[in-house]
């Protein structure tokens, strides 16, 4: 931020697995707006499934590192069924792990599936997660296959030799991502498991984390497999279904209202319904249409905040 003028010169980098894109440089602006091209990823189910969509907003310098604003995740799984909208729109909080909230931006996400019947694939999709210990009102069980459990262990990063010599903002981030990236592991070879179960949905989905110091990071989910079907709306006048779990296809915004970015704090309800086999998809993320990112004067005191108008 320019402190003469309280006003950035702000770009976005789009990143998913190993490949970057960058928007060009807003200057001078607290509400920098982007029209630049959509930028397309081509990438394998089982890697959407893992991986969140991560965007940093940065300030530009010309003579020495940018500095960064915050960033975003998202997670894509929702999108991957038939059942499902393929577009991911609206506003998202832009986070610090330093300063917290930083400002909010707009993204608009879109998704292809290719449809593949390969029957080795590593990835769950189609199988979906409720963290609600009954039946959603909306569905009926056909079977209730039986418990399925799961964990996954790392290293900490905040206990690996590198975060002696990295800053406070990276070691956090490095945590952060990590954690996401467990997270969404552990989803998928739980689908993994109710699939072999000839099943399509858990039920009672509890996700929990453990923070094990040199021992490292576990990560363990638990819950009931099932066979669901959706009870249609002609057959039945049932109440609007009450599970935490949203149907995609009923709303386009995965998000809650909170604005919904995939966090640290990772919620354990992912939604993932249909029975589309998928190995390989594009995702198209245009460069924040109309961004209108609000960013705040006050980077730090949190209690003291105040957004500035647009």
């Amino acid at each position: 931020m320019d402190r003469a003028s309280d006003l950035t010169d702000a770009f976005v980098e789009v990143k998913f697995g190993t490949t970057t894109f960058k928007t060009d440089v807003y200057p001078k602006s607290l509400n920098p707006q982007w029209n630049s091209e959509w930028f397309k990823f081509e990438v394998d189910d089982e890697d959407l499934q893992d991986e969140p969509l991560q965007i940093t907003v940065l300030d530009h310098d010309t003579y020495s590192a940018n500095d960064a604003i915050g960033k975003v995740y998202i997670d894509i799984d929702p999108l991957l069924s038939s059942e499902a909208a393929t577009v991911i729109s609206g506003w998202f909080p832009i986070y610090d792990t330093i300063h917290g909230i930083r400002g909010e931006i707009n993204v608009v996400i879109k998704v292809d599936l290719f449809n593949d019947l390969n029957r080795f694939r590593q990835s769950s999709c189609g199988v979906k997660f409720f963290c609600t210990t009954s039946v959603p009102k909306c569905y009926r069980a056909i079977t209730i296959h039986g418990f399925v459990e799961e964990l996954v262990v790392n290293e900490d990063p905040e206990y690996q030799w590198i975060d002696r010599i990295r800053t406070p903002r990276a070691s956090n981030e490095a945590r952060q991502r990590l954690i996401s990236l467990m997270s969404g592991e552990l989803q998928r070879k739980i689908g993994l498991k109710v699939l072999e179960m000839r099943g399509n949905a858990v039920v009672g989905y509890l996700q929990c984390f453990d923070l094990e110091g040199e021992s490292g990071l576990v990560v363990r989910a638990i819950g009931t497999a099932c066979t669901l079907d959706k009870i249609s709306s002609a057959s039945a006048s049932l109440p609007a279904c009450n599970s935490p779990s949203k149907e995609m296809k009923e709303s386009p915004l995965v998000h809650p209202p909170s604005h919904g970015c995939r966090s640290t704090h990772n919620s354990p309800i992912h939604t993932a319904a249909g029975s589309r086999l998928t190995q390989n998809f594009s995702v198209s993320v245009p460069t924040l249409i109309y961004t209108g990112m609000r960013l705040l004067r006050h980077w730090g005191e949190a209690g003291h905040r105040q957004r500035e108008q647009d």
